[in-house]
């Protein structure tokens, strides 16, 4: 059975019925990519202690096995801080909801057709992952509140064709994932209230199980690397500018 329960307002109000631009969308969702790639230019095949090549095995890619280092603070506070992660929760809310509303199990289930248990599922999974972005903004527009800030409203979005066709869908949700854990990775080490950084990092955690179960149904691999790479505001917000009107 699916599970409807839902209740932020952007998630069902933004849903407009503006005819999608495909070839906008695609060049979108191309574009992000090409920079979500250069994060992954230095895979090599991995090499054991012994120095033993394993050979080409999609299990053994491997990037630069290094820890990442802390991106740029561009955060005034933690406000400031919590209403970005909150923008990005609700460009991730209002984006599910869209194509659940437009694509529909059917169109899940015919995508996925061949693939097993899984194409009965996805759609339901589609919705709790939307039940998690839209609690997720929830609760970062409380704890704003909470510390005497005004919750960020939600931005106009446009997603083009991938709210209508499920192979874009699927591709994009895993791209918006993927940026969701980096932002989270690089914004977190920059909170300066103690008790706000158990929280997020629960919300991080979340955000990078939904990128690994996108990525798999994308045809890629749901951990590809060792450590996740963080990234800055600017360049989160550079690569989720395309899906924002205002």
């Amino acid at each position: 059975m699916s599970n409807e329960k839902y209740d932020i307002e952007t998630a069902t109000e933004l849903s407009d019925n503006t005819p999608p631009n495909p070839s906008t969308s695609r060049r979108r969702v191309l574009a992000a990519s090409a920079i979500l790639g250069t994060a992954t230019a230095g895979i090599v095949p991995m090499t054991s202690a012994t120095g033993e090549d394993h050979g080409d095995d999609e299990a053994d890619q491997e990037m630069d096995a290094q820890p990442p280092e802390a991106v740029e603070n561009d955060f005034e506070d933690d406000i400031d801080l919590l209403n970005y992660a909150r923008t990005l929760e609700l460009l991730e809310a209002v984006f599910y909801q869209r194509g659940i509303e437009n694509i529909g199990d059917e169109g899940f289930r015919q995508h996925f057709d061949g693939w097993g248990p899984i194409q009965d599922r996805v759609a339901d999974r589609i919705r709790v992952v939307r039940n998690h972005e839209v609690t997720h903004a929830e609760v970062l527009g409380q704890t704003v509140s909470q510390l005497g800030g005004d919750p960020v409203p939600s931005p106009e979005f446009d997603f083009g064709s991938a709210v209508q066709d499920p192979g874009e869908f699927i591709a994009t949700a895993a791209l918006l994932e993927d940026i969701g854990v980096s932002a989270y990775a690089g914004a977190a080490p920059y909170i300066q209230n103690a008790a706000l950084v158990p929280p997020a990092l629960s919300i991080h955690s979340v955000e990078a199980r939904h990128a690994s179960f996108l990525r798999e149904l994308n045809d890629e691999l749901g951990f590809p690397t060792p450590f996740d790479q963080p990234r800055s505001r600017a360049e989160v917000l550079e690569l989720a500018s395309g899906f924002i009107v205002d």
